[in-house]
């Protein structure tokens, strides 16, 4: 049970609320006209938490159906429902007692859904929020539906998107773990680089044989972002970005791409790449630079990182999994500080 401050507290009944609180529950929803007969009987089961006013009249109802999301590759989400009394003011702590419910359940068997989620189909609710991420619930983007209704996500703790790797990390262990940039290496931006120039990333794709079409490696040149030097001073990476819409999201982000040369592998340059990239892109939208995209998505083609790193979040790097490509490539998207979700047609 939760305790409002105002009198009222939230009651988790999860499964079904019993005898005289059901009939409650019933007559709520019959009174405001959210349902009634065998379909409010059949909600029951689904009821996760109720609000009570300070009275002990029920003021909300919310519960939950899992459901097949073919937006996110058919991933497996609680789609969460709620009628709360008008003026009630208590939507996000109501999210927040049934997440906590589902999430622990989550832990306590994996092959329940990962997540949460809530389709908005009210326009005037998404201009009033148009944020890419709602602090208040964590609730993230992640489309928009043929109906023109928003999906909204948020994934439980350690929740795993597809079949892991013995040794995959727990999501606890990515959050804790240091990717150092080992000793002589360096990452700085291409453009203005004292030290490297687009004709080193040139002879550096052409040595390992990254780009073999001269032509579609003088054109991918201008889209470095990143360049990451050896120990000898010789080019060991790069990461490039163009910006591009996504039909998913239907917004404007940039497409990363990283490539590390062979001899330099051994170490943390992709993550480091990784990081700084999406620090640099994030800064210039912050400071009002460039702010054309949204935020950045990755597409993880190697199946053995996909198995490993099989978590619907990524930390430290903060990227969330929204779908997957037609060669089942993990699609991941971060959102800079302030990104906001189209506004309905």
């Amino acid at each position: 049970m939760t305790n409002l401050a105002d009198g009222r507290r939230i009651e988790t009944v999860r499964g079904r609320p019993g005898g005289e609180l059901a009939e409650r529950v019933l007559g709520f929803w019959s009174a405001h006209g959210v349902l009634e007969g065998v379909a409010a009987r059949e909600r029951l089961e689904q009821v996760v938490c109720v609000l009570l006013d300070d009275s002990g009249e029920v003021a909300g109802v919310n519960s939950v159906h899992a459901e097949e999301l073919p937006l996110i590759s058919s991933r497996r989400f609680w789609i969460y429902r709620a009628f709360l009394a008008p003026g009630s003011g208590a939507e996000n702590q109501m999210f927040k007692a049934a997440f906590e419910r589902l999430e622990a359940e989550y832990h306590s068997d994996r092959s329940n859904p990962i997540g949460l989620g809530v389709f908005v189909s009210d326009a005037e609710e998404m201009r009033a929020r148009p944020e890419a991420i709602w602090p208040e619930t964590e609730l993230f983007y992640a489309g928009t539906v043929a109906d023109g209704r928003q999906l909204r996500l948020r994934y439980f703790w350690d929740a795993e998107i597809g079949p892991g790797a013995p040794n995959s990390p727990t999501l606890d262990e990515t959050a804790a773990t240091e990717y150092p940039l080992e000793e002589g290496y360096a990452i700085e931006p291409l453009a203005g680089s004292d030290r490297a120039t687009p004709d080193d990333v040139l002879e550096m794709w052409a040595r390992e044989r990254a780009i073999t079409d001269q032509a579609e490696a003088r054109r991918r040149v201008h889209e470095v972002q990143m360049v990451a030097l050896g120990p000898e001073g010789d080019v060991a990476g790069v990461s490039t970005a163009y910006l591009q819409r996504n039909p998913q999201l239907r917004l404007d982000l940039w497409y990363y791409r990283t490539y590390v040369a062979p001899p330099h592998r051994h170490g943390n340059l992709a993550a480091q790449l990784i990081f700084r990239t999406r620090d640099e892109l994030e800064g210039r939208h912050a400071r009002g630079e460039d702010t054309r995209a949204e935020g950045i998505l990755f597409e993880l083609e190697n199946p053995g990182l996909r198995r490993y790193f099989n978590r619907g979040l990524w930390l430290p790097a903060g990227f969330l999994f929204i779908s997957e490509n037609r060669r089942g490539a993990h699609i991941r998207v971060h959102y800079f500080p302030g990104a906001r979700a189209p506004a309905p047609a």
